[in-house]
């Protein structure tokens, strides 16, 4: 029998570049002869992400109108429908790299709440609506990568005027991803099995091969 794969998950806030980092690892296992799968969450143009792509442009309202719940709802179907192909590729003994997973709906929902009893009721309760009322895969490693908000904020800027794509209505609140930031860093108290890679120490944003290295390194002793 197949040893069981490796599921590592990329994190982080807007803009710290979790797409380019998920090429990278992916790029440096398979240097290592490792057989290795990404995918990325939302799966944005398939029917499954549909609900959220909506949600994202404001359609079912504002932020605070919706609520951390209904809103899991639509990326718990989402990732749902990835279940039986993430379970195959790991069940063959391969690396499973997902750009995005649960913890970006944990962030993002949670810093809908401020209490923290209520943030942490409400992360219990969607851990176990995903993982064990549907099923869905459970990383053996989240990688957070941290970027400063006033950072983020500018990368977002940056990327959406070369895109010509509109801000959703995460990305247009300001505050909200000050709470979103703040709330990965508790997380990684509330997971273990969560690591958070600081891509500007100092103030500073790295290179990107420097935070590759950072990426290489959290996820190397699960590989081991």
């Amino acid at each position: 029998m197949k040893k069981r794969g490796t599921f590592i998950v990329i994190e982080g806030t807007d803009g710290a570049g979790k797409a380019t980092q998920t090429k990278l690892l992916a790029a440096a296992l398979r240097c290592q002869e490792k057989t290795v799968r990404t995918i990325a969450f939302p799966q944005y143009g398939k029917n499954s992400a549909a609900p959220i792509e909506a949600y994202l442009r404001g359609e079912y309202g504002t932020l605070k109108e919706l609520g951390p719940y209904r809103a899991s709802i639509f990326y718990a179907i989402d990732r749902v429908t990835a279940r039986t192909q993430i379970a195959g590729w790991l069940k063959n003994g391969d690396v499973v790299i997902a750009d995005r997973y649960i913890a970006s709906n944990l962030a993002h929902q949670g810093a809908k709440i401020n209490s923290w009893d209520a943030r942490k009721k409400y992360w219990l309760w969607d851990e176990d609506f995903e993982f064990n009322l549907l099923g869905i895969p459970r990383p053996d490693v989240t990688v957070v990568l941290h970027v400063p908000t006033e950072i983020s904020r500018r990368l977002v800027a940056r990327r959406s005027r070369a895109s010509g794509r509109r801000k959703d209505i995460h990305e247009r609140d300001h505050q909200y991803q000050q709470r979103v930031a703040r709330a990965y860093q508790e997380l990684a108290g509330f997971d273990r099995r969560m690591r958070i890679v600081n891509c500007a120490p100092d103030g500073q944003l790295l290179g990107i091969p420097e935070v590759h290295k950072l990426v290489v390194s959290a996820v190397q002793r699960r590989l081991r």
